[in-house]
């Protein structure tokens, strides 16, 4: 049974962009959420054109779930590991995902050394993620699943699977009822799907 598309996840609220001074230099932070790799690579891009005349436009992003997850960063010139994954290390901490960030750098004049780096594109991506707020998206129902027959049951559960629904349990009566979670935008034609399995006795209900 398939456990491994998630119910709920934390994404940001808003796209934001903060400045924030840090020593000598000037940082700034663009926050955005994000649906795809593509839309994350898109709006990286933007913000680097924008900002063509800064130092650094080092970045990092997460989007997806559990083994489609994909977490990307880059220092973009910065020593290794300074900047982009200190910023992943934000958006994970805060447990978000679907969301990239542009921490861009203009030079102050003075060095801030491997720790000063560190800890100044952390801040700055911990910065643009609080002003950018946190929303929780639900992308999985609880359903239930009646007048189910023992003949039937087999295909229905692969039904739900196949629509990359959860099973979270069975009772065995009469009549069998799934309890399961599905996504929202597959109800009307899982319903349909179970209707014909089941010959028009099984039903589904979105709870």
């Amino acid at each position: 049974m398939s456990n491994d598309m998630p119910k709920k996840f934390l994404t940001v609220a808003r796209s934001v962009r903060v400045r924030i001074p840090i020593g000598q230099c000037r940082f700034f932070a663009s926050v955005k959420e994000i649906k795809s790799e593509l839309e994350a690579k898109s709006f990286i891009e933007e913000v680097s054109q924008e900002f063509a005349d800064a130092t650094h436009n080092a970045w990092a992003y997460k989007v997806g779930f559990g083994d489609q997850c994909i977490s990307r960063s880059s220092d973009d010139g910065e020593p290794v590991n300074t900047a982009g994954p200190p910023m992943l290390q934000a958006i994970e901490g805060k447990g978000l995902t679907n969301v990239v960030v542009v921490g861009t750098r203009y030079f102050g004049g003075v060095k801030l050394g491997v720790g000063g780096l560190i800890r100044a594109y952390r801040e700055t991506a911990l910065a643009g993620l609080a002003e950018a707020g946190v929303r929780e998206e639900i992308i999985m129902v609880p359903a239930i699943i009646r007048n189910i027959d023992y003949a039937s049951l087999g295909d229905v559960l692969r039904e739900v699977e196949s629509f990359r629904g959860n099973i979270d349990n069975i009772d065995y009566g009469e009549q069998v009822t799934v309890f399961a979670h599905i996504r929202p935008a597959v109800e009307s034609e899982l319903k349909q799907r179970i209707n014909d399995i089941t010959r028009g006795q099984g039903e589904l209900e979105v709870t």
